[in-house]
């Protein structure tokens, strides 16, 4: 799968999560938005590792 379509893929689902806070901001509250929030920036660590390991493979086997 090419890089720059993985990357479109977790900016999608970057706003998914969100929007996904925004609504429980408005209706459970600030402590649900927070822990949505903090789950994305959870989850968006381990997709940036996966994109740089994708990136450096790729890049190796164009050496």
């Amino acid at each position: 799968m090419p890089l720059i379509r993985i990357m479109r893929m977790g900016v999608l689902a970057s706003t998914g999560w969100l929007v996904l806070a925004a609504l429980l901001w408005q209706t459970h509250g600030f402590l649900w938005a927070f822990l949505a929030v903090l789950l994305w920036v959870g989850l968006l660590r381990l997709f940036q590792q996966a994109v740089l390991a994708h990136a450096q493979a790729l890049a190796a086997r164009h050496e």
